[in-house]
């Protein structure tokens, strides 16, 4: 069985339209959770997390990209 693959994502305030998408490769994913407290139910992590601006930043820094300004971020997983 294959795992969840991950991606931080950023939508649009206004229009709720996703405006940026970077997949989290899954050497990093251990990194990245030590940034977000995923909830005790779900240790996977299959669930959607609004992340902070600080959250989002951290995150964007591990996987070596810069984030545009005025989205919200969230980390969202998906089938591979």
């Amino acid at each position: 069985m294959k795992t969840a693959q991950h991606r931080l994502v950023g939508y649009d305030r206004e229009s709720d339209l996703e405006m940026f998408e970077v997949t989290i490769p899954q050497h990093s994913f251990g990194e990245v959770s030590t940034v977000v407290p995923f909830d005790d139910d779900d240790p996977e992590a299959i669930g959607c997390y609004e992340l902070t601006k600080v959250q989002a930043h951290q995150i964007a820094s591990i996987v070596h990209k810069t984030l545009p300004t005025g989205l919200d971020f969230f980390l969202e997983a998906y089938a591979p």
